[in-house]
């Protein structure tokens, strides 16, 4: 069963998806991707992942595909307007049937999405990288604990001005975050 702040969050998103597709909006289609990245990032479940993955695949097609986007436009808006209303009906198993058949169309039009779906994920390791250097874990650590590369979360650090806020000096509050990361009692 779905969480019902992430139910509630992906019809959000679902909504403005349909919206600045109808409206021709590229930047803000792309800067929904980079919320649902980061989002899923934080909440680290597969269906705010899924929704990651096509924001992000929908943004890149469309931003190459600008011609023809508006038959591709017309058949994935169909289904993305589905899979919220499945959603909001709470037929999750519905919903999950509509996300497949969004990859399915988004392979055929762009054999790409597997290269979409790694951008993701690395986005959201990158964001999450972030936000462990923001509590005061080093950058050369927080990427050693996710596994990427530490130019990278540097450049994104750079842009986000983490490293322009106060650091967290104390031991106990760094321990505990640590604890946390780690899940240790």
């Amino acid at each position: 069963m779905m969480d019902e702040t992430v139910k509630r969050d992906i019809i959000s998103v679902l909504q403005q998806t349909l919206h600045f597709i109808e409206q021709e909006d590229f930047v803000s289609l792309k800067n929904v991707s980079n919320y649902t990245i980061g989002n899923a990032s934080t909440l680290q479940d597969p269906d705010s992942v899924q929704i990651a993955v096509i924001i992000y695949a929908l943004s890149k097609i469309m931003e190459r595909a600008k011609e023809e986007h508006k038959s591709i436009s017309k058949n994935i808006a169909k289904s993305l307007q589905r899979a919220s209303a499945e959603l909001q009906k709470n037929k999750e198993d519905n919903y999950r049937h509509e996300i497949v058949n969004l990859f399915s169309e988004i392979s055929e039009t762009d054999e790409k999405l597997l290269l979409y779906v790694q951008n993701v994920i690395d986005k959201a390791h990158i964001v999450k990288g972030s936000s462990i250097y923001g509590q005061g874990i080093s950058i050369g650590r927080a990427a050693e604990i996710l596994g990427i590369n530490q130019w990278d979360l540097m450049s994104f650090v750079g842009k986000t001005r983490i490293a322009d806020r106060e650091p967290i000096t104390d031991v106990k509050k760094r321990l505990a975050f640590a604890k946390k990361l780690f899940k240790v009692a």
